[in-house]
């Protein structure tokens, strides 16, 4: 018995279909340039996008496995017509299984007696293109592609709004676990670059004490105060650990201006978290030192 692929790329199945006269998409492969879909993908340079994004193979040596059901240009496509739909990911499958025009979109064409069962794979070519996705030459590419649709290209508009974009709502967990992360990267470095082992640390089983404590909707104090008491333990090795890294070899640039920086404002943080959590008081504010009331 031959297995039937369920997906199937338009270019490798047209030069296989005998009779073109009774060729079912056909009709909307002709009809499809009038669509808004139609108009939307005249404009967008996919092929050029999905060489920058490094989707296309540009190796000549044909690639062992299973092919894949979309084609570079139909990964790129896919995102845009998730933006245009304005739907998730499992209401994109049911609409993609059933439009044809979206399949053309797409470059491609699902067997109606196989479709997508799985939304998956549409969220795998999404978190695959999110890796390598470059803001700034995407950016180039489409403004080259929509100069000629484009007016008043000598004048300049400019949003005057501002806010700030990290704004988050503050726990002593996770101003201590960004120190860290930030820290135990500065570390690893030192090390590296000394040739030295990193010292052994239990950062993986911190990181996974806090995963399960994030993960908890009610957290209790005593929890609380558990990951608290280990993060300041790991963040005070680290910090002891950079400055004897420093200290052994002051005639080697270990940390640039801005580590050294980011070392004085995350010691000055270790220190306030300290005093903070040996409290008898929760609720007491830890007074800011003069050298530190222009950080904020």
């Amino acid at each position: 018995m031959i297995a039937m692929t369920k997906v199937q790329n338009f270019s490798a199945i047209s030069q296989n279909i005998p009779f073109t006269e009774f060729d079912f998409y056909d009709v909307f492969r002709m009809t499809f340039g009038n669509t808004e879909l139609g108009r939307m993908k005249r404009m967008l340079p996919l092929h050029e996008m999905a060489v920058d994004m490094d989707l296309v193979d540009r190796s000549i040596r044909r690639k062992r496995g299973r092919k894949s059901y979309f084609t570079p240009e139909g990964k790129v496509a896919l995102m845009f017509l998730k933006m245009y739909t304005q739907m998730s990911f499992p209401e994109l499958m049911e609409h993609l299984n059933g439009n044809v025009y979206y399949q053309i979109f797409c470059d491609i064409v699902i067997n109606p007696n196989h479709p997508l069962t799985s939304y998956k794979l549409l969220d795998d070519i999404a978190s695959e293109i999110a890796g390598k996705l470059k803001i700034q030459s995407l950016q180039n590419l489409l403004a080259q592609a929509w100069r000629p649709y484009m007016k008043d290209l000598d004048t300049m508009f400019t949003d005057g709004t501002c806010y700030e974009s990290e704004v988050r709502y503050p726990t002593d967990v996770k101003l201590l676990w960004e120190c860290i992360q930030k820290s135990y990267e500065i570390m690893c470095g030192m090390s590296k670059q000394l040739g030295r082992h990193r010292m052994r640390t239990k950062h993986l089983e911190v990181s996974d004490a806090i995963m399960g404590y994030m993960k908890q909707r009610r957290r209790k104090s005593t929890k609380t105060r558990r990951i608290l008491r280990r993060e300041l333990a790991l963040l005070d090795k680290i910090l002891k650990e950079v400055r004897e890294l420093e200290r052994e070899s002051p005639e080697v640039k270990t940390l640039s201006i801005r580590q050294k920086n980011t070392i004085g404002v995350i010691t000055k943080v270790f220190r306030q978290q300290k005093n903070h959590f040996n409290s008898a008081d929760a609720r007491e504010s830890v007074p800011i030192t003069p050298s530190t009331k222009g950080h904020g």
